[in-house]
């Protein structure tokens, strides 16, 4: 209670300076993120970044953004505008390639003009047509929906964050990731498509906790933090518990396992565990790999549901140490104990297929030196 205590002091005495750095960064969450797509993916081209980035931005300002009484509203330069400043860049960069493919509006320019201005009257005309469409598009979306951008995608994602953001989805995400990460498929192939949702359901808790809303009223619960700080210790699996486990194996080759991957799994690293014991494609853990994990997100979730462990409205990090990244995530005390305890039930749930594991390959050992 003292700390929360000195740390609600710093945030009143401070409060100016920080939200003036609030609202310049992660109230401005979806403003960078279409910056950054359309930076990259422009990359990926090998095209003209400054020109696509500048339309982006004004593509942007039409569509996740309102003009009431002269004025800009940004209701959605934060998480609520997510997805749509997504669709955005996707959309600036792609027409604006084809436009530039296609030399439409190409203004040619003689030799003896510098590069860097030709290029710029080069982008005049796509900038120009790419502007107006997504201008008559917002007008088309408020004629046709009385909507924005941003507020239609939201509508039309509704039912896939409702469907993951609840025990059952969370559950079912986890044992799909672990059965393909079993296999050797890295669990990006799930997560490219539960990050969009993760990212965005922690933008909203924490635009409404700054809005003053109470963390136990915070609309989400599957969000980045709750994933790779609760579920995942210590890697995919849950394998910090493992990983100490493995320091005090009787097979030679597992206590070399163990030290080499006992350091990367506080960070949330565990590749050598998986390749070195292994766990892929080992049928003996099987079980425990999908069951640590399991049980800690129906666990944590159970818990945040049941308002025993606060919510998640800061990310601190995917590779910060669990215990750390709980405080942080939650301002909760509670948290660092929910995360101690799950990494005890882990070492619980990995300890009988250990010492059955670790007995074939010590056995193997001697008989080798034999």
């Amino acid at each position: 209670m003292v700390f929360f205590s000195g740390w609600a002091w710093l945030a009143n005495a401070g409060g100016d300076v920080l939200f003036g750095m609030f609202d310049t960064t992660l109230a401005c969450l979806s403003l960078f993120v279409c910056i950054g797509i359309t930076y990259f993916l422009s990359l990926h081209y090998k095209q003209s970044v400054l020109m696509p980035v500048i339309i982006a931005i004004a593509c942007f300002l039409i569509l996740n953004s309102e003009r009431v009484d002269g004025a800009w509203v940004a209701n959605f330069f934060e998480g609520p505008g997510l997805f749509a400043a997504m669709l955005v860049a996707l959309f600036v960069t792609e027409f604006y390639r084809i436009l530039i493919q296609k030399k439409i509006g190409h203004i040619k320019l003689p030799a003896s003009v510098p590069e860097a201005l030709s290029a710029s009257f080069e982008a005049l005309v796509p900038g120009a047509i790419i502007t107006f469409v997504a201008s008559l598009f917002n007008y088309l979306l408020k004629l046709a929906f009385a909507a924005t951008l941003p507020e239609l995608v939201a509508r039309v994602f509704k039912p896939l964050v409702a469907a993951v953001d609840n025990v059952v989805g969370v559950s079912l995400a986890t044992i799909l990731q672990q059965v393909l990460w079993w296999f050797g498929i890295h669990d990006t192939a799930i997560g490219t498509v539960l990050e969009p949702i993760r990212n965005a359901n922690y933008a909203v808790n924490a635009s409404a906790y700054s809005a003053g809303t109470a963390v136990a009223d915070l609309p989400h619960i599957l969000t980045t933090p709750f994933w790779f700080v609760f579920c995942v210790i210590g890697g995919s699996g849950a394998t910090l518990g493992l990983a100490f486990l493995l320091l005090r194996a009787k097979s030679k080759q597992l206590r070399t396992v163990g030290k080499l991957g006992i350091v990367p799994a506080f960070f949330n690293i565990n590749e050598p565990l998986l390749f070195g014991m292994p766990i892929v494609l080992n049928p003996l853990f099987l079980f425990p790999f999908i069951g640590a994990q399991l049980a800690n997100a129906i666990i944590t979730y159970s818990c945040m549901a049941g308002g025993l462990v606060n919510k998640t409205f800061i990310e601190p990090g995917w590779n910060l140490f669990a215990p750390i990244g709980a405080l942080l995530s939650t301002m909760d005390f509670r948290a660092v104990i929910l995360v101690l305890v799950l990494i005890v039930l882990d070492t619980l749930i990995y300890w009988p297929f250990l010492r059955v594991y670790d007995k074939a390959r010590s056995q193997r050992e001697s008989e080798e030196m034999a």
